[in-house]
């Protein structure tokens, strides 16, 4: 026995000895002598591959039916810790997920537990092109200036590989306009925004002038008077320079002039000329560095890949601020009215919008929407200070679709708005008949359950979400509540995800199995009741009764961060019964974690 043993465990040794040669000598072995591995020991070499490695087989993987998910998986969990839900179920979306966490990292130099790990093989050129294939965003970090500038230098064609991929841009930091260190920033901006298929743009700062540089041109005709002269008086000022260089060394192109007639045809310089023309100084002797997209590009793109077309603009889609005060509303409130390719806009402020700054914000919104050129249909509006604003949001975008606010009611309100019983839910379906998406948060919706109810009975939404609404506060009778509830649900025939996250259901979610039961079930596909304080014993309850009334489709039932701990065994069982018909999405639980969880649901 002990000899089998023996030999078993210095099998293992020896295998993982020869995986690991495999690993190191990747490059010299080649695709094809891996490849040709029985699968049995393939499946076992996979987690002893790096990141590129792995990437560079899957396709050939792929066609002999083997799947590296579990793989792309597997270090997800390495980087998040086991007890964290990997919510993704193809073997492109895992990787995709992969690539999105580490190229930032790897880019602009920073560094976790795994990177740390893997530093050699992740530091390689290699892997950054590999990334560049994979992920959608990119985030701009303008006081990293080393990496952005090895964009225009030796990383160039990296730029040129993101510009095929990039789908949405973020700008985390705020750009100074008047500083030269910023310009590499700028131009990897308009290449991603005007050059590359970019149409989603995410700002995290507040800074007008930014904002308005990064709208100038790309969908709305609003133009701003301060950038216009920011941008004229330093154009102005670089072809002049521009000129004087030409005396002294001959152009990249020759072919293009620098006269007022030819518009943004102006020369690009050769680049030992950069730093001779990439700013100038105004009388005072502060910086005046470049702005003008058009300008930078012909500062910075290497020659060979320079045309004698003017830049492209870009046309922003969708849009994203998640730091957004008074200053950048009012840009806002003159780029809207002819921001006509905008689908998506979403609006976070960190403290509650100004009744002021909404009802400025829906007069701009009604402005598009007069439009039959306006394109909007998802709106989200974070954080306002009562409900009736909603109901004038609604008014001024009758073409929106998706709709997604949170509300913190406040003390006094202006009398300018007087306030009435009627909830802004019951003029929803008459406001916005189209509408597919709603989400509600933070709103206290028990006071309103009529309303609710008749919402539900005449729309045609897909998607509900209706987190910490306090459903059942101040409910005699929760049980029946939660029931009325499921009925008008259930009348919902296009609905298919469900959320009543953080709305202290506890031992009343067993209700919510109605959903399911009848000659006429319930169609949601995905429902999240998320820290709602399930107990094990209640979940195993509405377990047995799932049972009885199983859902027609696969059910995605989110049970995360409810106290699964409490009774382990119990809590397993009822995830047992769940599985056969349920993705489930649950998440390892602290019991020091409940009252903290409690608290939060209080």
């Amino acid at each position: 026995m002990l000899d089998t043993e023996h030999r078993d465990l210095t099998n293992i040794r020896l295998k993982e000895l020869c995986f690991g040669a495999v690993r190191k000598h990747f490059a010299a072995l080649g695709t094809e002598a891996v490849l040709d591995l029985p699968t049995p020991l393939m499946k076992e070499l996979l987690p002893h591959l790096t990141i590129c490695q792995l990437d560079e087989l899957q396709p050939v993987l792929n066609q002999k039916g083997i799947s590296t998910h579990s793989e792309w998986v597997r270090v997800l969990q390495d980087m998040y810790g086991p007890n964290h839900v990997i919510d993704l179920h193809s073997e492109e979306e895992a990787k995709h997920e992969v690539m999105r966490i580490l190229f930032p990292l790897v880019f602009y130099g920073f560094t976790n537990s795994y990177v740390k790990r893997n530093i050699r093989h992740l530091s390689s050129p290699t892997f950054l092109w590999a990334a560049a294939k994979c992920i959608q965003h990119f985030l701009l970090v303008t006081s990293l200036h080393k990496p952005l500038q090895s964009l225009t230098a030796e990383h160039w064609p990296l730029l040129n590989l993101l510009e095929k991929h990039i789908k949405s841009v973020g700008v985390s930091q705020p750009i100074d306009l008047s500083k030269r260190t910023t310009q590499r920033g700028l131009y990897v901006l308009h290449r991603l925004l005007d050059h590359g298929v970019a149409t989603k743009l995410v700002v995290h700062v507040q800074c007008p002038i930014v904002l308005a540089w990064l709208l100038h041109q790309r969908g709305s005709q609003y133009v701003n008077l301060e950038l216009k002269t920011l941008m004229h008086c330093r154009k102005a000022s670089w072809v002049s320079r521009a000129t004087t260089v030409r005396t002294d060394g001959a152009s990249c192109s020759p072919g293009l002039e620098t006269e007022d007639d030819q518009g943004d045809q102006v020369i690009p310089c050769k680049s030992s000329k950069l730093d001779s023309v990439s700013v100038v100084e105004d009388e005072s002797g502060k910086e005046n560095s470049i702005v003008d997209p058009q300008v930078l590009c012909r500062t910075f793109t290497p020659c060979d890949d320079l045309t004698a077309e003017p830049c492209p603009w870009g046309q922003i889609t969708c849009l994203k601020i998640t730091q957004c005060g008074p200053d950048c509303l009012e840009v806002l409130y003159s780029a809207l009215p002819t921001f006509f390719c905008l689908h998506s806009l979403s609006l976070h402020s960190t403290l509650t919008f100004r009744y002021s700054d909404v009802l400025g914000l829906a007069g701009a919104l009604k402005q598009l929407s007069d439009s039959s050129c306006s394109s909007l249909t998802d709106l989200c509006v974070s954080i306002l200070p009562n409900t009736n604003l909603l109901e004038i949001l609604l008014d001024a975008s009758p073409t929106v679709t998706s709709l997604h606010v949170e509300i913190h009611t406040v003390m006094f309100e202006p009398c300018f708005l007087p306030l009435h019983p009627r909830t802004a839910e019951s003029d929803m379906p008459v406001s916005n008949p189209c509408l597919k998406t709603l989400n509600l948060e933070d709103m206290k919706l028990c006071d309103c359950l009529p309303d609710v109810l008749n919402l539900l009975g005449d729309c045609k939404l897909k998607e509900l979400h209706l987190n910490d609404c306090r459903l059942l506060e101040k409910c005699t009778d929760k049980e029946e509540t939660l029931q009325q509830l499921v009925g008008a649900l259930k009348t919902v025939a296009s609905l298919h995800t469900l959320s009543l996250a953080q709305n202290r259901l506890a031992k009343h979610v067993c209700a919510l199995a109605e959903l399911f039961s009848g000659s006429s079930p319930s169609s949601v596909k995905r429902l999240d009741i998320s820290s709602n304080f399930i107990q094990p014993a209640e979940l195993l309850e509405f377990a047995k009764r799932l049972e009885t009334h199983r859902p027609p489709h696969q059910l995605t039932l989110d049970l995360r961060k409810n106290p699964g701990d409490r009774d382990p065994d119990t809590w397993n069982t009822a995830l047992k019964r769940l599985r056969p018909f349920s993705v489930l999405l649950v998440e390892g639980w602290k019991s020091t974690d409940t009252m903290v969880d409690h608290i939060s649901n209080m």
